[in-house]
């Protein structure tokens, strides 16, 4: 499902009646019978429309257009409808028109009344500040909304006043329930203020061909196409099948870390995991992560060669590695990395395993010139906003608001890496161009020791033959789906999640991906 700008949407609107004969009314009326359907299917929890009251709030472009459709298709089913033309000042009860003398006063019975107030004032085209009574008037819902929490709010297209492209919002902008947008989800949904504002976000189909969005590089995250990019579980496999992760991570002070990561690559599906750690810490390991297997290394202050070469001797037949969860920052360890970093870059591409490099694998390369050209083709980067800034010599990277797009977009050409810029509705992005963004959010995440389950993820994808990019995006989305599924079956809520509680719902969060419905 592809993320459009504002021009970007009507280009292919104009492509569309340009080369299909798909004219504005057309997609119009498509579009407001796809807000219905969705309307009647998924945001009615009896879904039976019969008595319900509908006000819808109509503007004057097309946007009002796809409401007045959605309006008739949902009046059919029985709703209890009313029209509020704002640019007019007209208010119409169930096909009666109200007098120009009591339209305040109606206005604001259908307000107290309604079950649902549909937002159908202004699209996407407007990006200059609201007018003064249109604030007015989204004013007077918001107060009936805090005084009564039954009502739903919900918008067509955008909530009004919320820019399309940069996710800025108007003073008098609301937020919703529900954001049934139409067609694409629009770029400025993904970023803060203006995610806030959209409650659950539904798609509505056009009619668009899907064809006109082949030129698209920013695509949604979704269930299905995770779904699609999962590897195959063959009945004839073994183990060996699905690929070996090899983890350097971990140390006295973190120890946790390796535990979390490897553990999440298994529960992804990696046929072998094996914890790179010193005969100091193999006790909490060998205890705590059975299904593990070992390679000891030298003490933290042996000679660093003895310590990568250590390594580097047990890599063979390993289809993924992962550095740094946990492993500390000192110049010897810094060494390790490099050493390593060397190793890999000197084998054949066949021959070398798909590299990951999160926490302090980024923060000790942070600390050098150019550290970018140390690494190998493909590499997968999985900075949170202080560690890019970090690798980004200080630039001050904020955790949801849209200067993170061009900043990913820019960094991961330049360092030619697979970039996975965490935060609320973390960006993927590839040397390409190619961009991913994950709409859902758990704030439950914001805990130490989930970046470290969500690396994890990635390098069992990568062991078992899913392509870099693919693996960050499958692991982003199914992290998220796995925070939900904690949430609900452990009735927690937004606070309280522990980052192992994450990893017995992982594999529950592939198999919802089947059944996704978007």
């Amino acid at each position: 499902m592809h993320i459009v700008t504002v021009s970007e949407m009507r280009e292919l609107e104009a492509r569309a009646e340009q080369t299909y004969g798909l004219t504005s009314e057309i997609l119009m009326n498509n579009a407001g019978k796809s807000a219905a359907e969705i309307f009647e299917t998924n945001l009615l929890p009896t879904y039976s429309l019969k008595g319900l009251k509908v006000l819808f709030l109509i503007g004057p472009g097309n946007n009002g257009g796809d409401g007045l459709v959605m309006a008739d298709q949902l009046e059919k089913g029985g709703a209890l409808i009313s029209l509020y033309y704002w640019k007019e000042h007209k208010l119409i009860v169930q096909g009666e028109k109200r007098a120009d003398a009591v339209v305040d006063e109606a206005l604001t019975e259908q307000i107290q009344r309604a079950d649902y107030v549909i937002d159908a004032l202004l699209g996407t085209g407007r990006s200059r500040p609201l007018p003064d009574d249109m604030r007015a008037l989204l004013a007077r819902v918001k107060e009936e909304r805090s005084r009564r929490k039954n009502l739903r709010l919900v918008a067509i297209d955008l909530p009004t006043g919320l820019n399309a492209d940069t996710g800025e919002v108007d003073p008098g902008t609301i937020a919703m329930d529900t954001t049934i947008t139409l067609a694409c989800p629009k770029l400025g949904f993904f970023f803060f203020p203006g995610r806030d504002y959209m409650g659950d976000l539904e798609v509505g189909n056009i009619g668009l061909p899907a064809e006109l969005e082949s030129q698209l590089q920013t695509e949604m995250l979704t269930g299905q196409m995770v779904h699609r990019l999962l590897p195959e579980r063959p009945l004839n496999s073994n183990k060996g099948t699905f690929g070996k992760v090899m983890l350097l991570c971990g140390s006295l002070p973190y120890p946790g870390s390796a535990y979390l990561a490897g553990n999440s690559a298994a529960r992804v599906g990696a046929g072998l995991i094996t914890l790179a750690v010193t005969e100091k810490m193999l006790p909490f390991y060998a205890s705590s992560f059975h299904e593990a297997t070992f390679t000891i290394l030298p003490e933290d202050d042996a000679e660093s060669f003895e310590r990568a070469n250590a390594l580097i001797d047990k890599l063979d037949d390993y289809k993924a590695l992962l550095i740094g969860p946990g492993l500390g920052q000192s110049s010897n360890t810094r060494e390790v990395i490099l050493q390593v970093l060397e190793h890999l870059r000197s084998l054949p591409d066949e021959k070398r395993p798909h590299l990951v490099i999160d926490a302090d694998g980024l923060n000790n390369l942070s600390a050098l010139e150019r550290w970018w050209t140390l690494l190998p083709e493909n590499t997968v980067i999985t900075p949170h906003p202080g560690e890019m800034g970090r690798l980004s010599n200080g630039i001050k990277v904020s955790g949801g608001n849209i200067d993170r797009l061009e900043l990913a977009r820019t960094k991961a050409k330049e360092w030619q890496v697979n970039l996975v810029l965490k935060g609320s509705c973390t960006i993927l992005t590839n040397p390409t161009g190619q961009t991913r963004i994950n709409w859902w959010g758990n704030p439950a995440l914001a805990t130490a020791g989930t970046g470290d389950v969500l690396a994890g993820m990635i390098s069992g994808f990568l062991a078992q033959g899913v392509k870099p990019f693919d693996a960050a995006s499958a692991a982003v989305y199914l992290h998220t789906a796995a925070a939900d599924l904690v949430t609900e079956n452990m009735n927690i809520g937004r606070a309280g999640l522990l980052a192992s509680d994450l990893l017995r719902y992982i594999p529950n969060a592939i198999v919802n991906t089947a059944y996704a419905k978007m």
